[in-house]
Parts: C-alpha cells; structure tokens; sequence
C-alpha cells in the first residue's frame, strides 16, 4: 500500500511538471505571437504613412479651363451633339433638346426592340424610324478629353416589318478628340486624336456575295470617316 502510494505521489509529480512545462510553452508562443502581431502592426503603419506621404508629395494635375473650348475647336467649332440631331437643331434650344433625346434611353431599355413601328407627334426620327435607336455614354477614360462620350445604340439587330436578309447597322462619324500625354505646372497637356462614334443606325440590307467576295457598288469620293 506504500508502494502504491509513492507510484501514484511520483506520477501525480510527473504531471504537474508536464503541467507546468506546457503552460511555460503556452505563455512564451503567446508572447512572440504578441510580439510578431506589434512587429506587423508596426510595419503596417509605416507602409500606410509612407504611401500618404507619397499621394500628398506626388503632383497634382487638373484639366485646363479652356479644355471644352479646344475640344470645339479642333471639330471646327461645331458641338458633336448635334450629330444626333436627324430632325435638325436650333442653337437657342440645342442643350434641352439633346437632353430630352438622352432621356428617351429609359423607355427603349424597358421595352426592348419593337416589333412594328413606334407612333407618336413628339416622337423625334430615332425612334421612328425601322431602326430605332437611343442614345448612350460611353466608358469613362480619364486619358481622353471628353471623359465620356455619347453614342448611338440600338436594342434591334433586325429592322422591324423587313425580310430576314436586313439587319439594323449603325452610321459612324469620324471626330477628334483630345488625349492626355502629361502633366506641366498643375495642368493636363492634350495632343489632339481621332475616333468614330455611333450617330445613328439604318437598316441595311446584306450584300450580295460572288466568290465569297461581297460585291460594294462605287461610290462617288466623299469627305465622310475613312472605312465607312
């Protein structure tokens, strides 16, 4: 019975030195966690201070005040909104007007492409026409003057009340435009570039083909958009 008693005494002394050794271990591998958490809160102020100080010390550029008026100017001091204008344009009313055709957008995304021809007085030709078409903005890019641009697009891939061979094909205008190439004294410097916007869409009947070669009757030298 002593014997037993020193067995269970010098086991019971075994663990609590295991014990004791486990929560020795515990407590150091919670004090380098602690420690490496602080090291990696450290580093990470360091790096957010270092990237404040970067953004505020970088330059900063904004677009020239005369930026709209070049822009006019390079297309001839002609507006491009008034592209869109199949019905013709008054100057006076120019700006509400477009704003009126912008709105349209909202009723042709709901209602899809029609399948006969929309009616109505006030209705301007865009939409009545066998390829009705709204008006969208395009991607914003901040390297371009204008940011955005607008554009003509259609929900119709067929013309509406036509044969299987005709399909809704948009007209593209040619326009310059401004892309950005720097930074000078707090200001953005622009070189002047090209692009095509949608301005409309007709319905086009699909050409005829001989060889696998479509056959393009000749048209006369225009000053329209190359590879129209």
């Amino acid at each position: 019975m002593h014997g037993l008693n020193i067995v269970h005494h010098q086991y019971c002394m075994h663990n609590s030195n295991n014990y004791r050794q486990e929560h020795t271990q515990h407590k150091v591998l919670q004090k380098i966690y602690k420690m490496n958490l602080i090291n990696i809160l450290k580093i990470a102020k360091v790096y957010i201070t270092y990237c404040i100080v970067f953004v505020n010390s970088a330059p900063t550029c904004t677009d020239p005040k005369d930026v709209q008026a070049k822009f006019n100017s390079i297309n001839g001091g002609v507006d491009y909104r008034t592209l869109f204008f199949t019905d013709g344009w008054k100057q006076d009313t120019m700006v509400s007007d477009f704003e009126k055709l912008v709105s349209m957008r909202e009723d042709f995304t709901k209602i899809g492409c029609p399948s006969t021809f929309l009616e109505g007085f006030n209705l301007p030709l865009m939409a009545r026409t066998s390829c009705p078409w709204f008006l969208e903005q395009t991607p914003y890019i901040a390297e371009t003057y204008p940011h955005t641009l607008y554009r003509a697009a259609t929900k119709c891939t067929k013309c509406i009340d036509a044969s299987g061979d005709q399909k809704c094909s948009p007209i593209q205008q040619k326009i310059k435009i401004l892309r950005r190439t720097g930074c000078d004294n707090g200001l953005y410097k622009y070189e002047v570039s090209e692009t095509y916007i949608q301005i409309a869409y007709v319905c086009e009947k699909q050409r005829e083909v001989e060889n696998d070669v479509p056959i393009t009757p000749a048209l006369p030298p225009a000053d329209g958009p190359e590879g129209m």
